[in-house]
């Protein structure tokens, strides 16, 4: 539990892949930046991997 703290606390650090405003892009913007793309990927491997454990655990 202590680690999933940790995760929690460290994902927010994360997702500022950089600064500015995105209350005017569209879906198109947050799918074709690198840096988004990026974050995506992490947070898609990382539940990906919870998934996997949990379910090898049952």
């Amino acid at each position: 539990m202590k680690k999933l703290s940790i995760t929690a606390a460290i994902l927010p650090t994360l997702a500022s892949a950089h600064v500015g405003d995105h209350s005017h892009v569209g879906p198109d913007h947050l799918l074709t930046q690198p840096d988004h793309l990026g974050v995506i990927g992490v947070v898609v491997v990382v539940a990906l991997g919870a998934w996997l454990w949990i379910r090898s655990r049952s």
